[in-house]
């Protein structure tokens, strides 16, 4: 457009500058999506590739429930506490024992096949038993193929219709 001028005025300068600026924020908006798009195929593989692994399930958070007596924790679960790969957080050790138990009653899986990693209480359950809240959030997690370790649960409230 301007290549046959040796001399620019000055409207013609500044829009040069213009489109050279538009052309620049063009350019760094695309790489702002790029971005955005690239890291969420690398989350939903990531997803896959984790949620693929059907021997290893992974707790993170649950709900503080109260000491259940019918519940029996299995021989397994104190080990996992001697061994220190259960981080509990607000949880005490015979609740987190009782929290191992319903899951891997609830999902089937024997638990010795299961690691737990952390095991973080919630503070706040309204109108759900603690075993509904743990079967929720598991549900929450398999379905959405999001890693309990990634979710955080700050309340589970009965929704009446």
């Amino acid at each position: 457009m301007f290549a046959d001028k040796e001399i620019l005025t000055m409207s013609e300068t500044l829009f040069v500058a213009v489109a050279g600026i538009a052309v620049v924020l063009l350019e760094l908006a695309v790489l702002a999506v790029l971005i955005v798009f690239l890291s969420k195929i690398l989350r939903a593989v990531e997803g896959r590739l984790s949620s693929s692994d059907d021997e290893e399930v992974t707790v993170i958070e649950s709900a503080p429930a109260a000491p259940v007596a019918a519940t029996p924790a299995p021989a397994a679960a104190p080990v996992a506490y001697q061994a220190g790969r259960v981080q509990l957080i607000d949880v005490d050790e015979p609740t987190a024992a009782v929290v191992m138990a319903l899951v891997s009653n609830q999902s089937g899986i024997p638990l010795e096949r299961l690691a737990f990693k952390s095991i973080k209480g919630i503070t706040e359950l309204v109108d759900v038993d603690e075993r509904t809240a743990a079967t929720i959030m598991a549900i929450v997690s398999k379905e959405s193929g999001i890693p309990l370790d990634r979710l955080s649960f700050k309340s589970i409230r009965k929704v009446e219709e």
